[in-house]
């Protein structure tokens, strides 16, 4: 059979689409099909804008997706395999992702047994504390339930890296999915596409990247593919070319496109620096991207509007009235209470949040960024009686209330200063989109399956533990290869299923 040709693909989508329409407007105006035609517009689009590309670019086109290759870089890769540095890196990415296996496997494996368990054991007591410094604080703290998970995640990542980590997370995840599934909850996917600006089913919206992070997934693969273009430089490899796979006009991937028979024909060290390097950047560069947010901000402070807490002085409240008290939020199967329910009215007015006077914007914004387990609030009713109520903190539903904020006449903000803010709001979303997708991007990749970097190493690391297996090295290869492809992909089916309730 043939290869039907892409004129065809976008007529029959075409006409797909109007008789779509023509069948919703015959049918009862009280159906929803919002959740169809928003499936359709998603395949019409990337259909018709990849036909484009075939018709005005060099682009290799497959119906929904494009290839966009080019050898442009290749001087500006070479520049960069010049530093020795990018050994190190490659190295420590390694144990990252790999944890004390990969210790032994680089350093202790040829030791006298003593020094070997010594090596080892170090090495998980540095990587352990470690993973709980970094972690601990970050994600754990606020939740002490989440101590046992903590230590279990720190256990995983000392003994096998991120590849473990990751392995250890999807184990936690499937097991919190089967288990609310089972009660007849609903509960929030463990895994899932990141598709800017469209809203998955069961994925909260505040997990759903607004259109402009397409910006933030070309950076993190143009930092993974040039890393790995390095060290296939440094290791004296070819590379073909370099590009971006398309899905229509979108960039869901960038490519390095080396001699993989090549590759396979370098020192083990070698391959395992050249598939480590990828995911390893994507967490190097974490800091300084981190650095560059701060620097934007404290910069659009100093040099745009100089004065900026002085003139969140100057807009002067009227008064911050409670607009709306929040229900029971229902997250992921679990429900949230809100303290405010049964407690505020709507229409009350918030007169300290706090201890914070809320007579300017400039007390508002500062009330709010109290870190505090709880909020504590002076209201005045309606009929101006003041009450003192003290509300818990909760994730994602915060106090429970909603407020509406009168400025008094003659203290507006000016337009810079509205303008520098949204700015500024932008450029935070932007910037936390980008360092978690970075440390995401990272930990799939040290996952143990191809095409995955991680696939690669663990048939390169794990392979002399394997031995008691009698087999040859490609029979083991395989069998290693095998293995985690069942446990990785029946993971990821699990964490996968709230997609499809």
């Amino acid at each position: 059979m043939g290869k039907i040709s892409h004129q065809k693909v976008v007529a029959a989508t075409i006409a797909f689409g109007l008789a779509l329409l023509l069948f919703i407007r015959l049918t009862p105006m009280t159906l929803d099909y919002s959740a169809l035609l928003t499936t359709y517009g998603v395949f019409a689009f990337l259909v018709v804008s990849t036909f484009a590309l075939k018709v005005f670019t060099t682009a290799e086109t497959y119906y929904l997706f494009g290839l966009l290759r080019t050898r442009r870089f290749m001087g500006f890769i070479e520049s960069l395999s010049r530093h020795d540095l990018w050994d190190k890196l490659a190295d420590l990415g390694i144990i990252l992702g790999f944890g004390t296996i990969a210790v032994d496997y680089l350093f202790a494996r040829k030791m006298s047994k003593g020094k070997r368990i010594a090596v080892n054991l170090i090495s998980f007591v540095l990587l352990f504390f470690f993973f709980n410094l970094v972690f601990g604080s970050m994600v754990f703290e606020s939740n002490p339930e989440m101590a046992l998970v903590l230590l279990a995640f720190s256990m995983a990542f000392a003994f096998g890296g991120l590849m473990l980590f990751a392995i250890a997370a999807l184990i936690f995840q499937a097991l919190d999915i089967v288990s609310k599934m089972l009660v007849g909850k609903t509960p929030c996917p463990g895994v899932a596409p990141i598709i800017p600006g469209v809203q998955l089913p069961n994925v909260p919206t505040f997990l759903t990247p607004p259109l402009y992070i397409w910006i933030a997934f070309v950076i993190i693969l143009v930092v993974h593919e040039f890393s790995h273009g390095a060290l296939i430089r440094r290791a004296k490899g070819k590379i073909k070319s370099v590009g971006l796979l398309l899905a229509g006009i979108f960039p869901i991937g960038a490519f390095v496109e080396p001699d993989d028979k090549e590759i396979k024909g370098k020192p083990e060290r070698q391959q395992l620096r050249i598939y480590a390097i990828g995911p390893a950047a994507n967490l190097f560069v974490i800091p300084l991207f981190l650095a560059i947010f701060l620097f934007l901000q404290c910069s659009a402070f100093s040099d745009c509007l100089p004065n900026v807490v002085g003139l969140e002085k100057e807009i002067m409240l009227e008064s911050v009235v409670v607009s709306d008290v929040l229900d029971d939020l229902n997250l992921c199967g679990e429900t949230i209470e809100s303290s405010a329910k049964g407690v505020i009215q709507k229409g009350w007015k918030v007169k300290q949040y706090n201890g914070v006077e809320l007579d300017n914007f400039y007390n508002f914004k500062r009330a709010l960024l109290i870190p505090s387990p709880t909020v504590s609030l002076i209201l005045e009713t309606e009929s101006e009686e003041l009450l003192e109520k003290n509300l818990e903190r909760k994730p994602h539903i915060g106090s429970g209330i909603l407020t509406e904020l009168t400025i008094q006449d003659g203290t507006a903000p000016s337009q810079d200063y509205v303008l520098l803010m949204q700015a500024l709001d932008i450029l935070r979303k932007f910037f936390i989109w980008l360092l978690m997708l970075s440390f995401a991007i990272a930990v799939v990749n040290f996952l143990p399956i191809e095409p995955f970097d991680g696939g690669k190493m663990a048939k390169i690391i794990l392979l002399p533990y394997f031995g008691f297996l009698q087999m040859n090295q490609q029979d083991t290869e395989k069998f290693i290869g095998r293995l985690f492809l069942w446990i990785v992909v029946g993971l990821l089916v699990l964490n996968a299923m709230p997609l499809l309730l």
